[in-house]
């Protein structure tokens, strides 16, 4: 993908450039959500509770650090 974006950019092409990178971070981004929806999916109520959450959180928690990583530049703004 870098080799992609590198040599989209070196031919003038910034715009696919673009496109391409926010695609790896959606890529990347989704793959951590649904690794933290099976991680916390293995352990019991009594472990999710002593972190504060419970099991109908899992998805929402990994939605929002999916939204997290995608619009890094958008935090602090609202």
């Amino acid at each position: 993908m870098t080799t992609l974006i590198n040599t989209a950019t070196w031919i003038g092409l910034p715009s696919i450039a673009g496109w391409l990178k926010k695609q790896s971070v959606k890529l990347k981004a989704r793959h951590l959500a649904r690794k933290t929806v099976s991680e916390l999916s293995m352990l019991n109520d009594r472990e999710l509770n002593d972190m504060g959450i419970h099991r109908g959180m899992i998805r929402n928690l990994a939605e929002e650090h999916y939204n997290d990583m995608v619009n890094k530049n958008l935090k602090g703004w609202v």
